[in-house]
């Protein structure tokens, strides 16, 4: 493969990418009044051996900065009157803030997760999801 055919690879990966992120958004919005951040907030505190991850942690894999992802976990402490996650501050580092996953948001992450997964399914092609494995694997 040359320079050209990578260069122009890359454009359109990107550009699927993009296509399938806001599909994601957009459906989680309609459902859940949530988007795709707070997904893989969620998702990675689900992840998490406790459930539970320190906010610098989080900044890099969410993908905001560490002002907006406090007030991404502020809006899920406050998720149509219920939390979904916990903050407290490091019992030995008080700089330290850790986000818990409540036994709600578990749930909620799991029905999440469900809807993704209905959604591909419903979107891509075989072949599309054929691509996607391969290109992962």
């Amino acid at each position: 493969m040359n320079n050209n055919e990578l260069f122009n690879a890359w454009i359109n990966l990107t550009k699927y990418h993009e296509r399938i992120l806001k599909a994601m958004d957009y459906t989680l919005q309609s459902h859940y009044q949530l988007g795709i951040k707070e997904f893989y907030l969620l998702y990675y505190l689900a992840q998490s051996e406790q459930k539970k991850m320190r906010l610098s942690e989080l900044v890099p894999k969410v993908g905001l900065s560490h002002s907006a992802l406090s007030r991404l976990v502020t809006r899920l402490e406050q998720y149509r009157g219920e939390s979904l996650v916990e903050r407290k501050k490091d019992a030995v580092d008080k700089r330290s803030v850790d986000i818990f996953l409540l036994k709600k948001g578990e749930q909620f992450i799991k029905e999440m997760q469900l809807l993704i997964s209905e959604s591909l399914q419903k979107q891509m092609g075989e072949k599309d999801a054929e691509n996607i494995k391969r290109l992962v694997d």
